[in-house]
């Protein structure tokens, strides 16, 4: 285990990388998206400190638990089969989403996230003529039967955090309590975990299943976060600092990040 001496000069894709790592247990299975960064380098910090058989696949280069030494720009790179274990065909992948019993989290996003943890993919506007369009559900919609899911962003603003998406490409608890069974999602698939952005971390009120704020990152404010949100989460009446990296965790990272993508991640 890394000391835990704390690092007092770090970006913030590392102090989400760091907080993203100490969640992950040792054995378990997960699946990273094509930009991804952040999960990529807590799923290597994690196997490098306490969880040495933590098991990660890529889902675009369809990589099992890659071994190749340094960040790249996407997981999609196919150099990421460098040193790993198996690669099977996307449609495996999706296929390998779809069983709750076998993957154990995945890491999501979206361009919009509203208060429950839905997430949107889709289209901004008119479904028939919208003023914004992404590029689609693609593996998003595995928020609803993977056993844990963790949302990160590389954005923390109002256009992000919405207080309801239009189209629900990846569900969190849909419509709040009981949202998630009444739509048929499997008991085990608990919905998300936690949203890491670059200024905050939040979990979600058991009772409401409404967006609460867990912490704030060294350096932000409450009020802040609040701000920069375009609805109103759940405040607790103490809300702590999130703990930054180690000394240790961030040489790590450094060395693994040696071509300085975190850096210019978020501005």
């Amino acid at each position: 285990m890394f000391e835990s001496v704390h690092a007092k000069d770090y970006y913030p894709g590392e102090i989400m990388a760091a907080f993203l790592s100490r969640d992950l247990k040792d054995g378990e299975l997960g699946v990273i998206g094509t930009f991804s960064q952040i999960p990529w380098l807590a799923c290597r910090l994690a196997q490098a400190t306490h969880a040495p058989s933590l098991w990660f696949f890529c889902g675009p280069s369809a990589a099992m638990n890659s071994k190749f030494d340094k960040l790249l720009w996407s997981v999609g790179d196919y150099r990421m089969h460098v040193g790993a274990e198996s690669r099977v065909s996307l449609d495996t992948v999706m296929d390998l989403q779809g069983h709750p019993w076998f993957i154990d989290f995945g890491f999501y996003g979206g361009f919009q996230i509203d208060k429950y943890g839905n997430l949107n993919m889709a289209y901004i506007g008119d479904q028939k003529k919208p003023k914004f369009r992404g590029p689609g559900t693609i593996g998003t919609m595995a928020t609803a039967w993977l056993n844990r899911v963790y949302i990160f962003t590389l954005a923390h603003s109002p256009r992000l955090f919405v207080d309801k998406v239009p189209f629900v490409s990846g569900p969190g608890f849909l419509d709040g309590p009981g949202g998630r069974e009444k739509f048929g999602c499997p008991p085990r698939a608990r919905g998300p975990r936690y949203v890491v952005t670059p200024i905050a971390v939040f979990d979600f009120e058991e009772e409401t299943k409404l967006m609460r704020l867990k912490s704030v990152h060294p350096g932000h404010t409450v009020e802040e976060v609040k701000s920069r949100m375009g609805f109103a989460p759940v405040i607790p009446a103490k809300v702590p600092e999130t703990e930054p990296p180690t000394v240790e965790e961030l040489v790590f990272m450094r060395d693994f990040d040696r071509d300085g993508i975190l850096p210019q991640l978020i501005q």
